[in-house]
């Protein structure tokens, strides 16, 4: 017996420190240097895009990367990065960078300020275009989006391809080829976007001697309301206790093309038509369950229904009745 006690009291000393024990098993790198490789100090760069290097350092988890306008002295970005090389695309002006490195319990003095220009370039071949909206990733239920981008300076026009994603098969539903896009947006009606499903978007910068790459993003288009929830735990007509902590359970049976994320509502009243709610609760991070605790005895309704990362609204579920002794 004083074996197991032992091996169990053991693995719950571990388990403590795994969990908060992480300034205690990080490497203490306070006094360790991160040396900046480019662009160093005075450097001129033609075109948009910096790519910063540094030297990384054993016991950094990641690197925090500022970069100042000089002539204004803002920060234009304060970012953690995990590699040690991170490109940037900039406009033309005088900047000034440095970085550091960081873990869980200790960060290392930042680098010296290297000053560096950027020059506007007509070779567009090397540089990027900056995608700003729809966001990368997103699920929107609206098919007639409006596509921006961040202009390059030396680019006199920009070209847009909208493709379906289905599996490895891409298809173009859209290309302004013989209209080229003056300036840094474009709204695309619903008439092209008119199917629930993945898609990419692509912007390519141009002028009259060269043009960049397209650079992509992604978005989904989901007009498919969520599936009305089965409520499962508690049965209707279950009975509990006052101060009682229930737990409140539903399913989704989500059949669409694009299965958005769903965020869960339910609601709890005193009546059959919810017009006493005593209890309204969204929570993202559990869709499928919810604990409530009665402090007063009586009959009491739940429901729940289903909002999707997309916007949509589901219908809420038929009620179920729990009675509180």
């Amino acid at each position: 017996m004083k074996k197991y006690a032992s091996y169990i009291l053991l693995l719950l000393m571990s388990t403590i420190c795994f969990q908060g024990c992480d300034d205690v098993i990080e490497d203490d790198i306070t006094n360790d240097l991160v040396t900046a490789v480019a662009p160093l100090d005075m450097a001129e760069i033609e075109g948009n895009t910096v790519q910063f290097r540094w030297n990384g350092i054993e016991g950094a988890d990641e690197y925090r990367i500022q970069i100042n306008n000089q002539e204004t002295n803002a920060i234009i970005l304060d970012s953690l990065v995990i590699k040690s090389v991170f490109d940037y695309a900039m406009n033309p002006g005088s900047y000034q960078w440095r970085v550091r490195g960081e873990n869980f319990a200790y960060v290392t003095a930042y680098t010296f300020d290297s000053r560096f220009t950027v020059a506007a370039s007509t070779d567009l071949s090397n540089q990027t275009v900056t995608l700003t909206s729809p966001a990368n990733g997103i699920f929107t239920n609206n098919s007639a989006l409006t596509f921006t981008w961040d202009p390059i300076s030396t680019a006199t026009f920009y070209k847009i391809k909208i493709s379906k994603i289905d599996g490895s098969t891409e298809t173009l539903v859209f290309d302004n080829d013989g209209n080229n896009i003056i300036g840094t947006s474009i709204t695309i009606g619903n008439s092209v976007i008119s199917e629930d499903g993945e898609y990419k978007w692509e912007i390519q910068a141009g002028n009259d001697s060269s043009t960049s790459e397209f650079f992509p993003r992604t978005f989904s288009l989901d007009t498919q309301a969520p599936p009305t929830p089965t409520l499962t735990e508690p049965t209707t007509g279950q009975t509990a206790s006052v101060d009682e902590e229930i737990s409140f359970k539903w399913t989704f049976a989500d059949t669409g093309v694009i299965q958005s994320g769903i965020t869960s509502t339910i609601q709890i009243a005193t009546d059959q038509t919810f017009n006493d709610v005593i209890e309204t609760n969204s929570n993202p991070l559990a869709i499928d369950e919810y604990t409530f605790t009665f402090t007063t005895a009586g009959t009491y309704f739940w429901r729940v229904r289903g909002i999707d990362d997309a916007g949509n609204t589901g219908d809420f579920s038929d009620a179920s009745q729990i009675i509180i002794n």
